[in-house]
This record gives structure tokens, C-alpha cells and sequence, in this order.
């Protein structure tokens, strides 16, 4: 199958959920034999040297990228408002990714068009254009829920306004442009359900996967430690750490004075880094998330608002981590409570918790193991491709 992947930022390095995710749809569809071409963004926010990319891109039948300025710009932002059209969308639209775009189309006849989540969806009517060729769209959320939920939480009376017309634009948008693509492929089962009532008979569900034979370096874990790490420039996980760092971490300093709470991320806000203290070690942005997570020992999710499925959540689990989640962090992973993964979701569970975890360590450790278990089981990377393929191929008729 000769595939053309389009995606709204050059995933890499593998540093958050979204860059993972994309990184995998590309080594997934390589491993299954596709012919795989890609046409990345190499936006503003998360711009990449092309020349510092890992081995699988050269496995590639081809690679372009384009540069596309997609900084929040207050006066764009400002202008938008005097329009009809979504500015979480906007900023993806660009003339040079346009032209690159069809250059390849006219050079190349593929099979599959992959738009990797409605940030580059703006160019579905292109490729449209070009023959009988297919487009799926890789949903990895539904975007207007999470902005109606961050809306929703918001307590800014004009901020609550801004971010409601945000997300009437957007949900408008999202609601539109999804029943257009030949078949979707949202990464959770919740997604799925959401999107076969829009789209029906257009669903396959493409969830994020693990390599069951990847080894594990060795790297000392400090016991006496917990720790948070996520894209900080995404709006919920900082609305969950701030959180989590009032509401929990405040009473948990008092009954567990030599446990240490680890924030990490890119795009660290000023105000959190100000929260370093004796217990709370504010790292930034980190180099291997592998390391850094094995280095640690329990692994907090408090995110409050979002949706799909959290990829740092399932890669934990493959590591056999001690998990404690939010039930809305484990939506699209059927984990079970005090089995896989403790979920809290006041700061009354998530003290509890915490203070159980760390005062049973078998009952932790035990945890871990039965976590590890349960994503190998259900969340096969190999399998997952396979199957996938099978099932576009039948959908799509190719």
C-alpha cells in the first residue's frame, strides 16, 4: 500500500504524547510494508533540523518538509475575532505546504492519504482532488471537548468568554470536516463511539501500541519519589499539575516530608517553576523520557480536562510503573482500580492513594507488574498495524 502521511509538526524528538503517537503511526505502517511518504510541518512551536532525525525516517520513500509559522500571535488572534472561521485551525493553513502538497500529488499516485489529526484537515480538499485516492483521518481527540472542558474550568469571566467562542468555532468546524474523510481512525474507544454516530461505518479503531520485545536499560529508581511529565504547553496538563500541586501536594508535604514530587515537560510556565521548593523539583523539558521515567517511582496523571487516550500512561505501564491517574486520564484504557493503576479523582483519593503506595511497596510493585501485563496483552503495536491494514483495506476496497 503506498501511503502518504501528512502531519502538523515533524514528530520528533519523542518527547510528548503527540510526537509518540505520530512517530508510531510511521514505524507502524514501515513494519506492516507499507510505502510510506511524508509531508511534516515543521512549525514554529516544535520546529526540528531535519538532518538530526532517527534511522526509521530513512526508511521512508520520501520525506519534505515546510516551515509554517503557527505562533499564537495576539494581533492574528485579536483579527480572528471579526471572522467566522476557528483559529485553533487557522494557524495550520499555509500557501508553501499547499504547493508542496499537490507538487507531490502530481508527481505520485497513492493509495492512502493519512492526515494525522484536523490540524491538517485544511488540506482535505486538495488532495480530493487528486483522483480516487482515499483520506483517514488519525483522531487523536476530539479538540472542541477539550476546550469546552477547559472553558468549563475556567474562572476568568472574560477568559471563560474567549475560550467558549473557541470552542464554537472549533466543535463547528470538527463536526464538519470529520464526515468528510473516507474512514477515521480515533485512537480510544471513546473516541470511536463519538465518531461512529458522525460518521457511521466510518470508524477504525487505531489505538496507540507497544513493542512487546523492547528492552529496558538499567537505571536506578529513587524510591522516595513521584513525578508528573507531559507537553507543558498543552493547557490541560498544566491546569492538572496546578491542581494537584494546591489541592494534593500542599497536605501531602505535611504527612510525607521526604517525598519528592518531579514536574517535567517542555515549555515549563514561569508560574510553575516558581513552585520549586525542598519536595517539589521543577526539571523542564527532558532529553529521554524513558530514562527519566524508569529514574522515578510513581507516576502522577491528575489531568482534569482532555480526551484520547494519554500515551505517556500506556508507555508507563509498559515499563511496569506504579500509576496514579484521574479516572479522565485512563478514558480509552480499561485499567482496573487497585489493579493496573490506582484512579483518583478528588484530593481526598489522591492523598490516599499516594500515602498507600508509598507505604506498601509490594502492593505497588505488584501494580506495576500487573500493569505491564495488561499493555503487552491489549495494546500490541505489531498487531495493531496488521489488523489495521487488513481492515482498510476492506473499508476502502484497495
Amino acid at each position: 500500500m503506498k501511503i502518504l502521511l501528512l502531519t502538523p509538526r515533524i514528530p520528533y524528538p519523542l518527547r510528548d504524547g503527540g510526537a509518540i503517537a505520530m512517530n508510531q503511526t510511521i514505524e507502524g505502517l514501515i513494519e506492516a510494508g507499507c510505502e510510506v511518504h511524508l509531508l511534516a510541518m515543521n512549525t514554529a512551536r516544535h520546529w526540528v533540523d531535519p538532518q538530526s532525525l532517527p534511522p526509521v525516517y530513512q526508511q521512508l520513500k520520501g520525506l519534505e518538509t515546510v516551515f509554517v509559522n503557527n505562533s499564537i500571535n495576539p494581533l492574528s488572534a485579536f483579527l480572528n475575532l471579526f471572522t467566522d472561521k476557528s483559529y485553533n485551525i487557522s494557524r495550520f493553513e499555509q500557501k508553501e505546504f499547499t504547493q508542496q502538497l499537490k507538487a507531490l500529488l502530481q508527481k505520485h499516485v497513492f493509495d492512502v492519504v493519512f492526515f494525522e489529526s484536523i490540524y491538517t484537515s485544511p488540506y482535505l480538499k486538495i488532495v480530493k482532488e487528486y483522483g480516487s485516492v482515499q483520506c483517514v483521518c488519525r483522531v487523536h481527540n476530539i479538540e472542541h471537548q477539550i476546550w469546552q472542558h477547559l472553558a468549563n474550568n475556567e474562572k476568568s469571566f472574560l477568559k471563560k468568554k474567549y475560550l467558549h467562542l473557541l470552542t464554537s468555532r472549533l466543535k463547528q468546524y470538527e463536526l464538519d470536516i470529520l464526515q468528510r474523510f473516507d474512514a477515521l481512525l480515533p485512537i480510544s474507544m471513546k473516541e470511536f463511539g463519538f465518531l461512529e454516530q458522525l460518521n457511521p461505518g466510518k470508524c477504525l479503531y487505531l489505538p496507540f501500541g507497544v513493542e512487546s520485545d523492547k528492552t529496558l536499560p538499567e537505571v536506578r529508581c529513587e524510591k522516595k519519589s513521584c513525578y508528573h511529565i507531559g507537553s507543558m504547553d498543552w493547557a490541560p496538563n498544566v491546569e492538572g499539575v496546578e491542581w494537584f500541586l494546591q489541592e494534593v501536594w500542599q497536605p501531602i508535604k505535611q504527612t510525607l516530608p521526604d517525598i519528592t514530587f518531579y514536574v517535567a515537560g517542555k515549555n515549563m510556565p514561569a508560574n510553575l517553576m516558581s513552585k520549586r521548593d525542598a519536595q517539589i523539583e521543577v526539571v523542564g523539558e527532558v532529553e529521554d523520557f524513558v530514562h527519566f521515567s524508569l529514574s522515578k517511582n510513581i507516576l502522577i496523571v491528575p489531568l482534569r480536562s482532555g480526551a484520547g487516550v494519554r500515551i505517556k500512561i500506556l508507555e508507563a505501564m509498559a515499563m511496569g510503573k506504579t500509576i496514579i491517574s484521574t479516572s479522565m486520564a485512563l478514558e480509552g484504557i480499561a485499567a482496573i482500580h487497585e489493579k493496573h493503576v490506582m484512579i483518583a479523582d478528588t484530593p481526598e483519593d489522591f492523598q490516599a492513594c499516594i500515602h498507600r503506595c508509598f507505604q506498601d511497596e509490594e502492593f505497588a510493585t505488584h501494580l506495576g507488574e500487573n500493569a505491564r501485563e495488561f499493555v503487552l496483552l491489549n495494546f500490541n503495536r505489531q498487531r495493531i498495524y496488521h489488523h489495521l491494514l487488513q481492515q482498510l483495506k476492506n473499508l476502502l476496497r484497495i
